[in-house]
This record gives C-alpha cells, sequence and structure tokens, in this order.
C-alpha cells in the first residue's frame, strides 16, 4: 500500500519506521485517517489507483497510461471518510439521509462502489455524480444495443430521463466513455430502482445515475462495478464475465438443450405478414376496398420458391389449426401475438372499437382486480385504444403478478386449439417494472421484473420459443428473441407502433432514422459482446427492414455485421409488390446468422478512420468485414469489398 501525506509533519510521517508502523496498522484494519489530518485516499493496485475528493468525486488513473477521469463534486455532505488497506469507506448525508459508501478494488482493471442503508428513502438520491468529460470524450449508450456519441454532439437524440429499465431506450444497465485509448463501462448490478440522467454541462453530454426508493426505502445494496480495457472488446468482455457470475448469461446452445424447437431460430426471418386491413380493424381506420386475400399456404410456398427457407412466420390473429399445422410441416417456426400488460376496463367497453374490445376480452373478464394501482390506490393507466368516437382512451396496466396467473390460464389453452411453437410476449419486457400497492397482489420493481421472468420460463416450459419486445440484460436469460430493441424509441419514425405495415418512402422517413438508425459512424455493440450468443434480435416491426423499400440494402448490412436475421413486417399486398426485393434481403441478412446466429461476438474493430468499414469476429471463427462507404474497400489479401457490401471468412 503506497501512502501519501499532505501536512506539516510529512517528513517525520514519511520516515521508514513510522511509514512501516501505518502499513500494518491499516493491514490490520485500522483506519489511516487516526494518524494525520490529511491522507492521501487513495487504493491502488499495479494498474490503476482509485481515491476520492473531500466533496465525494470518484479519481481513477491509470498507472502505465495518461488516462485519468475524475467525477463531478457531490453537493451531499461527505462524511467520515476512512482509508483501509482494500477499500474506502465514508458516509454520504443527504437531506434525509445517511448512506454508507465503500470504493474496493475488484480486479486488475475494475472497482466497484457500494452504497448501503437500511432507512427511510423519501428522495431520490443522485450519487455518484457524472464524470466530468472533456472536449475529444466519446461517450457509450445501450439504446439500440449499442451508440457512440461525441460528448460535444448537439441534440444528441437521447431521453434526458429514462428509467434504466426501459428497454427500448436503454436496455442494459451501465453507461461509459472513451477517453484516448480508453474506454470505461459503469455497470449496475441491479437497476430495476433506478433511472439515467443525460444532462448537457458546458456543451458536453453527461450521465449519471439517479437511485428510485424501493417502496419508499432505501432496501438493498446499490452497486456500480467500473471497467477500464483498451478495446470495446476488451471491456465489454470484463462486464460479460461480471453479469455471467451474476446468473445474466444464459446461452442459446444452453437453451437449445430444453427448447429444441429453438434451433429453427437460428438465421430465421421474422415475417409478420398482415390482412390488408388488419390496422384499419385495429385503429378505426377506414377499410381497403378490395383486400388481397391473405392465402397462408400460397405464401409460404411462394417464401421457399424464393429460397426463403428459414422462417419464423408470425401472426397478431390466430392462424387456423391447419394452417399452422402445414407451416410447421415446411420446417417454419410458427408464432402468434400475446399480451398481458393492458386491459380494457369493462366500464368503458362499450365506447371501444369492437376489435380491442375482442383483443382484450380475456383479461376484461378479471378487471379490475388484476390492474396494479399506486399508493393511494388509482389504477395505472397503460397504452391507449382508439373509442367509437374516434378519441383515444387509457387502458390499464395489468401487474406483473396478475400477468404471470393469467398466462397460466390463457396459454395451455390456446396451443391446444392452435399447436404453435412460439409465442411473442408484447411491452412486459419492454417497459420498466413497476411498483404495485394492490393489497391482492402487492409488488416492488424488483419483484415484478422477476415475475416477468418466470412468466417467461412457464411458456419456455410449454416447449415454446418465446419472444418479447425489446427485452433487457436482466431478462435476457428467460427469452430467446426480442422485437424492438435495435430500433431505439427516438430514433423510430412517427407512431410506429401503430403503423406496423406502413411502407414509407424514403422522403417520409423521420430525419432520425435516417441520419441515425442506419448510421455506422455511431452505431456499436456493446450488446452483442455481451450477450449476442445469448438471443436473437430483430428490429422493430414498425421500422422492420422492409418499411422504406429504398433503405432496405442498409438494414441488410447491419445484419449481416452483427450476425442477426432480419424481420419483415407488411401487408398482403405489399408482400405481393415487393416479394422479390425482399427475397435478395433475406439472402444477403440472413446469410451470417445462419453461420453466427447462435455464437458469441469476441471482437468489433474499425478499419477505417471514419468508421465505415468494421469487423465482427465471433467465437466459431467467422469474421465479417462490412463497408458502409461508397466506394471500394481492399483487403489486404487483395479481396474487394463493393459499398454496402460485405465478406465473410472463417479463421
Amino acid at each position: 500500500m503506497k501512502v501519501v501525506y499532505f501536512n506539516p509533519f510529512e517528513r517525520f510521517l514519511k520516515s521508514r519506521v513510522i511509514r512501516f508502523a501505518l502499513c500494518m496498522l491499516a493491514a490490520l484494519g485500522f483506519p489511516s485517517v487516526l494518524f494525520c489530518n490529511t491522507p492521501d485516499l487513495s487504493i491502488q493496485n499495479d494498474f490503476f489507483s482509485v481515491s476520492l475528493s473531500p466533496k465525494g468525486a470518484i479519481i481513477c488513473k491509470n498507472k502505465n497510461t495518461p488516462f485519468a477521469a475524475e467525477q463531478e463534486s457531490s453537493p451531499y455532505g461527505i462524511e467520515d471518510i476512512k482509508k483501509y488497506a482494500d477499500r474506502i469507506s465514508y458516509k454520504i448525508r443527504t437531506p434525509h439521509s445517511l448512506i454508507n459508501a465503500d470504493i474496493r478494488i475488484t480486479g486488475d482493471t475494475s472497482f466497484e462502489l457500494v452504497l448501503s442503508g437500511g432507512g427511510d428513502m423519501p428522495e431520490d438520491i443522485k450519487y455518484p455524480e457524472a464524470w466530468k468529460m472533456r472536449k475529444g470524450d466519446i461517450g457509450l449508450y445501450p439504446m439500440g444495443g449499442g451508440y457512440a456519441f461525441p460528448v460535444d454532439m448537439k441534440d444528441m437524440p437521447m431521453f434526458k430521463m429514462v428509467y434504466a429499465c426501459t428497454s427500448h431506450s436503454w436496455p442494459m444497465w451501465l453507461y461509459g466513455f472513451k477517453r484516448g485509448n480508453t474506454y470505461v463501462i459503469c455497470g449496475i448490478e441491479k437497476g430495476y430502482d433506478l433511472k439515467f440522467l443525460n444532462t448537457y454541462k458546458k456543451g458536453l453530454m453527461h450521465t449519471s445515475p439517479v437511485w428510485l426508493s424501493q417502496k419508499k426505502r432505501f432496501g438493498y445494496d446499490r452497486k456500480i462495478r467500473f471497467f477500464m480495457g483498451d478495446s470495446l472488446a476488451n471491456v465489454m468482455g470484463q462486464y460479460r464475465d461480471w453479469r455471467e457470475s451474476l446468473g445474466f448469461v444464459k446461452t442459446m446452445r444452453k437453451k437449445c438443450e430444453t427448447s429444441p424447437e429453438l434451433w429453427r431460430l437460428k438465421g430465421a426471418a421474422n415475417f409478420w405478414i398482415w390482412d390488408d386491413n388488419a390496422t384499419s380493424r385495429l385503429y378505426g381506420r377506414p377499410k381497403i376496398a378490395n383486400p388481397a386475400p391473405r392465402n397462408v399456404r400460397k405464401i409460404a410456398e411462394e417464401m421457399l420458391e424464393l429460397g426463403i427457407d428459414r422462417v419464423l412466420w408470425n401472426n397478431f390473429e390466430d392462424e387456423s389449426r391447419e394452417d399452422c399445422e402445414y407451416l410447421k410441416s415446411l420446417g417454419f417456426l410458427v408464432g402468434t401475438y400475446d399480451i398481458y400488460r393492458d386491459v380494457l376496463p369493462a366500464d368503458i367497453v362499450h365506447k371501444i372499437i369492437p376489435e380491442r374490445v375482442k383483443l382484450s376480452a380475456f383479461r376484461t373478464k378479471f378487471w379490475p382486480d388484476i390492474v396494479a394501482t399506486d399508493e393511494s390506490g388509482k389504477m395505472l393507466n397503460a397504452w391507449k385504444v382508439h373509442g367509437l368516437d374516434g378519441n383515444l382512451y387509457s387502458q390499464h396496466r395489468v401487474c406483473d403478478i396478475s400477468a404471470l396467473e393469467l398466462t397460466k390460464i390463457n396459454v395451455p389453452a390456446k396451443i391446444a386449439k392452435v399447436p404453435y411453437t412460439a409465442r411473442l410476449i408484447d411491452v412486459q419486457a419492454g417497459t420498466p417494472p413497476m411498483e404495485c400497492y394492490n393489497p391482492k397482489h402487492p409488488a416492488t420493481r424488483s419483484e415484478s421484473g422477476k415475475y416477468v421472468d418466470i412468466q417467461n420460463e412457464f411458456l419456455k416450459s410449454l416447449g415454446l420459443v418465446v419472444g418479447v419486445e425489446c427485452g433487457h440484460e436482466c431478462h435476457v436469460a428467460h427469452y430467446d428473441y426480442t422485437e424492438g430493441m435495435r430500433s431505439p424509441a427516438k430514433l423510430r419514425n412517427p407512431q410506429s407502433g401503430r403503423r406496423m405495415t406502413h411502407s414509407y418512402e424514403r422522403s417520409e422517413v423521420s430525419e432520425n432514422f435516417e441520419k441515425y438508425m442506419f448510421n455506422p459512424e455511431y452505431r456499436i455493440p456493446l450488446w452483442e459482446l455481451a450477450y449476442h450468443d445469448c438471443a436473437v434480435n430483430y428490429w422493430y416491426w414498425g421500422d422492420s427492414s422492409c418499411c422504406c423499400p429504398d433503405l432496405m440494402y442498409k438494414a441488410d448490412l447491419f445484419d449481416a455485421l452483427y450476425a442477426y436475421p432480419p424481420i419483415y413486417s407488411l401487408d398482403v399486398s405489399h408482400w405481393n409488390k415487393l416479394k422479390e426485393r425482399i427475397a435478395k434481403s433475406y439472402k444477403r441478412a440472413a446469410a451470417v446468422a445462419r453461420k453466427a446466429g447462435f455464437e458469441k461476438m469476441t471482437n468489433f474493430e474499425y478499419l477505417t478512420p471514419d468508421k465505415k468499414v468494421q469487423r465482427t469476429t465471433f467465437a466459431n471463427g467467422v469474421r465479417v468485414t462490412a463497408n458502409f462507404s461508397d466506394r471500394d474497400f481492399p483487403t489486404l489479401d487483395g479481396k474487394v469489398i463493393a459499398p454496402w457490401d460485405y465478406i465473410v471468412e472463417r479463421q
């Protein structure tokens, strides 16, 4: 242990005898602050040192590189600072709480902050403060699976305050930055009761965690582990190992041991082919005259004729038993849509369009007992639906405990009638869990989140391949695929959740969609370097690969680079119009997923300074080099990659 002092007795205290005595006492557990007024509050190993300022800012320095980082000072009172051989301990005094804090080194390039307190927590607690950003730093954000924005970028497309469990905006409990050649990832061990605050300070984006109470109590220990690495793959590899030690990691190969049908998902394009008037029924829109017939067998046969042979066939409305069996005979996974988060209140059913009444009928039978309530007993609101008068009406939010019970009643009976092999559960793993104060099923956010996991495990016990909306790392061990994580809410086209079959002209798409969704300068595989082998991630159905046919080639290239298959959501008329283009897209986009779809991503690299040529490597040796530029890219071995194309090699 290195001990440095700054006081009038420095020369005396630096003598070998005194120095040895202080080190021995510290090693025995006596705090070093007992022996001088202003000690150096740092702990260190061979690679880095971490220290605490008197104002509660953590300071980290790499001992072998110029890297150094310091947090903003805390507005809270910092008291009783003590340094031991292996940790720094102190207390944080907020206006209504006293919190114990410990900083410990946990590895060669990682350390951990632990906050504990057993009392009331009447207010949110913002600690630690954000790392002080510098011009030239790159912020690392998990939205969409991973984005890297320069911190001085104006109008960054992120929410100012976002729940840590909002998977369509923040599907991992982390934040980070890159400074020089050093990457820093700050991972929260358990983030159910957490928000992230993104704010500009002096023109630079800063991110900080904001802790929420657990039903007005501090509850469990709040922990943040900080990782440093010299590459994105290195730092996310450390993060993956940590999450694996906490039980977050369950690979697709492991899941296949108990779900044999799951192998069919590898490289399978996800198709939602809607009746031409499906959205008219759902949203009370005028019906289309002379709709194209939705002939399931004819469309499936066309897929095979076009070379589309690995398919997750999904339907929002039930297929017939006979058509389901036929699709299964072709080797397709056959899935259906389901939801347990929303319930249409019985007292407004008479105001709502018939299709929505029909879709909620099973859940409405159990209203209001299944509804989550706040502290005052008020029922929580959920997704709005259209009324007969054209207005939108709020549904109520179903408690996640109740959702499990509804699933147990509904799904076995449903699959006895139509033997689906897959099921997509909307919303629950896509929005943050909520506290429920209903005395029939009270729950903390943590308990609500665990009931989502239990629900998914129940579905898997029925032999189903389980999909969820967006998904989150806290749930990833318990589902198989997601729809929407890769399409951050801020970047989607307007009303994409209600425009699942719309085909956009390029001039129609939103500015953010074109500017950021498929921009290689900003997208990075944070999620993939941690969980690529744990789930298959599709785009959102409202921003599916074919939502704008003129941009399909961009979606395809990202699919190929990340070894994910595509998703196509369209009505029958657009299938008839686009099927040849979709077949070409499928062959481009799904080819790598067939080879590396269930594999761990082991590396990610930029091959050009402008970041327009990128490479991913997978555990089985598959290597993908993608050229996002408008010029040919010559490789070192003499190959040429055309603009917006890729090559696949095996090491």
